[in-house]
């Protein structure tokens, strides 16, 4: 069985959201994540009223499942009581308003990974109304203090949002099978990036296959389609997804149960 491909609302510019999700409904998408911070439908300052009224158009076309944030970690957890008491007030909000629209999960940015050990020691996430993701948008994330700094909000339930072009530059740098097995396993939701390029680089696949490889585990991962290249019409959005949709279910039928190029055995950490 080939998982569903969900659609991240990144890829269209100039809908609002009932526009967006009678588009997704139109071409037969499963369900839509929502970009909700200020750079996206801003969720946290629109008025309640218009949250309810997406949620019903969300009722009568496709889901919202997710909402992306774009808070970073660092500030959730930094040193400054000011940053952190603002960054959490916001996360708190926009958690709020995700299970308004039905979603299940709010996700984090992580740009900024620490490079001092002990930068994050007895640290934790607030807890909010849904659970949280993060997605590791810098290569750091995977070597040693960066990594040992995340493996404990890892342990305390933080899941992951595996980007393909995102994650990708991590892999090289991982010294331990250990920390692969760590990180895939916290994984909730895989994103298929297409930057312009298509899923063509060899980063992608492994990243794709090493997710896939823990869906045939019984791992649960939601998969959705992230285009950025340009135009952000939705024409050239779907044509794009289509060819992902492709792409993914190659991988899917041609690709072994076993092995996927992974480097350690699939096993939960």
């Amino acid at each position: 069985m080939v998982p569903p491909v969900g659609l991240y609302s990144i890829g269209i510019r100039g809908l609002d959201v009932p526009g967006l999700l009678n588009v997704a409904h139109r071409a037969g998408i499963g369900f839509v994540h929502l970009r909700g911070g200020p750079r996206g439908y801003d969720l946290t300052r629109r008025p309640g009223p218009e949250l309810d009224a997406w949620a019903r158009a969300a009722a009568e076309t496709v889901p919202i499942t997710g909402v992306t944030a774009d808070l970073d970690l660092a500030d959730l957890l930094h040193p400054d009581p000011a940053v952190r008491n603002s960054s959490r007030a916001e996360l708190e909000r926009l958690a709020d308003a995700a299970v308004r629209l039905g979603a299940d999960w709010v996700r984090l940015l992580a740009a900024h990974p620490p490079d001092t050990p002990g930068a994050w020691a007895d640290q934790m996430l607030p807890a909010v109304a849904v659970p949280l993701l993060a997605e590791l948008h810098h290569p750091a994330w995977l070597t040693p203090t960066p990594h040992t700094e995340l493996r404990p909000l890892l342990e305390g339930g933080l899941g992951l949002l595996a980007d393909t072009a995102q994650l990708a530059p991590a892999l090289p740098d991982a010294q331990e099978d250990a920390v692969l097995a760590r990180v895939f396993g916290a994984v909730r939701v895989l994103h298929l990036s297409d930057p312009g390029t298509g899923l063509t680089s060899p980063g992608s696949r492994s990243v794709a296959a090493r997710v896939l490889a823990r869906i045939r585990a019984g791992q649960m991962v939601e998969t959705a389609f992230e285009w950025t290249g340009h135009p952000r019409t939705p024409a050239a959005c779907l044509a794009r997804y289509r060819k992902a949709v492709t792409w993914w279910t190659n991988l899917v039928t041609t690709t072994p149960p076993a092995g996927l190029g992974c480097s350690s055995p699939i096993h939960t950490p």
